[in-house]
C-alpha cells in the first residue's frame, strides 16, 4: 500500500514536471499565434506609456489590427524583395557612377526608424583632385 502511495506521487510530480517544460516554451518554438500575442502586448505597453507618435485609440487599434493579421499569417518579412526593389530604383541614374554610388548608400550605414520618420543613410566618398 505505501509503495502504491509512492509510485503514484512520483508519477503526478513528473507528469507535472513535463507538462511544466511543455509550457515554458522558448519564443523561437512557440506557435505563431503565441508570438503574436506576445507582441501585441509588447506594443500595447507602448501605447499605454505614450510611447509612440499615434493617439492611444489609434495605436491600440493598429496593434489589434497587427495581431488578427499575424495570427491569419497576413504578415510577413520583406527581406530579399525589399532589397531587390532598392536596388532596381538606382537604375534610374543615367550615370554608372551614379548608380554604382546608390548601390553604395544601400550597403552603408542606417539610423532611424519608421515612427521617427523614415530611414536614414549616410555614406560618405572622399574624392581627390587634380591640381589644374
Amino acid at each position: 500500500m505505501t509503495r502504491t502511495a509512492f509510485f503514484t506521487s512520483v508519477c503526478t510530480a513528473a507528469l507535472t514536471m513535463a507538462c511544466a517544460a511543455t509550457m515554458a516554451q522558448t519564443p523561437s518554438q512557440a506557435s505563431p499565434g503565441g508570438d503574436a500575442r506576445s507582441r501585441y502586448e509588447q506594443e500595447r505597453q507602448k501605447c499605454m506609456t505614450h510611447n509612440t507618435q499615434d493617439s492611444l485609440a489609434t495605436c491600440l487599434r493598429e496593434a489589434g489590427a497587427a495581431r488578427d493579421a499575424a495570427s491569419k499569417g497576413q504578415l510577413s518579412n520583406p527581406g530579399p524583395a525589399a532589397d531587390a526593389n532598392a536596388r532596381q530604383r538606382c537604375a534610374a541614374f543615367q550615370n554608372a557612377d551614379e548608380q554604382a554610388e546608390c548601390v553604395r548608400r544601400l550597403d552603408s550605414t542606417s539610423s532611424g526608424s519608421v515612427s521617427g520618420g523614415g530611414v536614414l543613410r549616410e555614406s560618405t566618398t572622399t574624392t581627390i583632385e587634380q591640381p589644374r
